[in-house]
């Protein structure tokens, strides 16, 4: 019988194109005889006749035991440019690995010390090829990318900073943006003390969001009236770049910074440092050029809202660590100067006669003396009574709703009870609105409305519920009761009155109190007291309005 042989036929090489196949990308010769000296002179002069192939290699004439073995010339028919290629065995196949492109910069010694290197890397003492250089270089290329990748997401401080102003200044554990005034002062630390803030106006949503606006400022632009407002923040660091002293607001008693301090913006020392590097030891430095221990909780806030935005936004990476503002001391001064009013209380007589005052200036001041009143008779913060709507008046079941979002304490909705005092201030406010004086403010939402603004938008109904139509200071108003009443203090006394006088003259617990004023211990109120205990503090407060019998309660028809 005669012996089947599974040989292929062998093909001559007249024959034979570049035909791709999965074992082997390109044309082996059955015995390739031909070979070319390994130099540059050989290269330049090697012009191989092509027939019908698109590429043709020849090997070099080098050692066996080289580590030049295998290492082949291709060219192309199309290009003419010719390649160095090696050819070795690894997992019983061929593999061709591309070295470069010979040419100037690129010839028998370039590669002879590229193909060294990897020849050590992935051969073993008997030569043979025991790791692929082609995973090799997918590996390496692989972890550039990522080191690029990284580099790329890699910002500086000011970068940081700008990337948080145009992101709106979001707040650093619940959803939305800073209020109007906390974005005030953290502006001021990040990138204030020049013109810049001069052309920012800080406003709030409705739901308690905070906004910034950009207008023109007129001192700025005296000798420029045809001047327009820049248009979103990339526009204003364009027109105040960072460090240029001539932005710059120092040492005069006629701006905001009289210290002549600089921003973390327009720092060169630690402006220009990349986020990462901006580390404990920076902050402190930082915080250092700075003097008073008011300024600096300021100064660490604002950076503790920066931190927290590159940690939220990928800028640290995938482990940024603990925030380095916290580690960073402020110590209180032995000797500190306190809050007008934080220790101070009104007597009962002093109450009544700032209360007579006030209705001597009702004329003068309408809205603000009832603003005042209501401070005084339901223990309520000022900005709080300021954000009080029309429609969150319910006088059928006597309270004044506070959603969460117009209050200190975001975490429940709150109300007043409508007690016979306050009910006085709120039949006050109705019958000015009715006045034809003030045609003006009729449709304003806001039991408290303010009056500087264009009376021209009065019908806009998108502009008259903004907060831009509420009142914003009462400080003439207080200063004018002050002199005609004779009483010193402060505003800020009626709200630490209020839960004094509750205790002392109505026998009400500490905790009674608290549920008045909408303070927020968590010892002694649940989140949720609002809810279920209105008709307790609803008889509490009826029990403290009592007190206030100076105050006169003429209804009006």
């Amino acid at each position: 019988m005669t012996k089947l042989i599974n040989k292929p036929q062998t093909i001559p090489s007249k024959g034979t194109t570049n035909k791709r196949n999965t074992n082997f990308p390109f044309q082996i010769l059955p015995k390739e005889k031909e070979t070319l000296q390994f130099s540059n002179k050989a290269i330049d002069n090697y012009l191989p006749t092509f027939d019908n192939l698109r590429y043709k290699h020849i090997p070099f004439k080098v050692p066996l035991k080289s580590h030049l073995k295998g290492l082949t010339l291709r060219m192309s028919f199309a290009t003419k440019r010719k390649y160095f290629i090696l050819r070795y065995w690894f997992q019983n196949r061929y593999r061709p690995y591309t070295l470069g492109t010979y040419g100037p910069g690129f010839g028998v010694k370039e590669v002879s010390v590229k193909l060294f290197d990897i020849y050590e890397k992935h051969t073993n003492d008997k030569g043979l090829w025991i790791i692929d250089p082609k995973l090799t270089k997918v590996e390496e290329e692989t972890k550039i990318t990522k080191s690029q990748f990284k580099d790329s997401q890699k910002k500086t401080v000011r970068e940081t900073i700008e990337l948080l102003c145009m992101a709106g200044f979001p707040r650093q554990k619940m959803g939305g943006n800073l209020t109007a005034k906390t974005i005030a002062n953290v502006v001021r630390v990040l990138i204030g003390y020049s013109w810049r803030t001069a052309h920012l106006r800080y406003r709030d949503h409705n739901d308690g969001s905070g906004y910034v606006e950009f207008r023109v400022n007129k001192t700025y632009s005296r000798k420029n009236k045809n001047t327009k407002a820049v248009d979103g923040w990339e526009g204003l660091f364009k027109k105040f770049p960072p460090g240029d002293p001539k932005h710059f607001l120092i040492e005069t008693s006629k701006t905001r910074n009289p210290n002549g301090y600089r921003s973390l913006y327009d720092d060169d020392a630690f402006g220009k440092l990349l986020m990462e590097d901006f580390n404990v030891g920076a902050i402190k430095r930082f915080v250092s050029g700075f003097s008073g221990y008011g300024t600096k909780i300021q100064i660490l806030y604002s950076l503790k809202v920066l931190w927290t935005f590159a940690k939220d936004t990928g800028l640290l990476g995938d482990k940024p660590g603990v925030n380095p503002v916290l580690e960073v001391p402020n110590k209180k001064p032995v000797i500190t100067q306190r809050t007008p009013g934080t220790d101070s209380a009104f007597t009962l007589p002093e109450l009544e006669k700032i209360y007579k005052a006030s209705r001597e200036l009702e004329d003068r001041y309408p809205f603000q003396v009832q603003l005042i009143q209501m401070e005084m008779f339901c223990g309520r913060r000022k900005p709080e009574l300021m954000k009080i709507q029309e429609d969150c008046i319910d006088y059928v079941n006597r309270q004044i709703h506070l959603p969460a979002h117009t209050h200190k304490i975001r975490k429940v909705d709150q109300f007043i009870t409508i007690t016979e005092p306050i009910a006085m201030v709120l039949e006050n406010l109705k019958r000015l609105k009715m006045d034809q004086r003030f045609e003006k403010i009729k449709d304003v939402p806001w039991i408290f409305p303010g009056f500087r603004w264009p009376k021209e938008k009065r019908h806009d109904k998108n502009f008259i519920n903004t907060e831009m139509t509420k009142m914003k200071t009462v400080h003439h108003c207080w200063e004018e009761i002050r002199k005609l009443s004779g009483v010193k203090g402060s505003q800020n006394m009626f709200r630490k009155t209020y839960s004094t006088i509750g205790k002392d003259e109505a026998d009400l617990s500490s905790e009674h109190m608290i549920r008045l004023t909408g303070h927020l211990n968590e010892n002694t109120l649940d989140r949720y007291y609002y809810k279920s205990h209105k008709e307790v503090i609803q008889k509490d407060a009826d029990k403290v309005a009592t007190l206030f019998d100076f105050a006169s309660h003429r209804r009006t028809a």
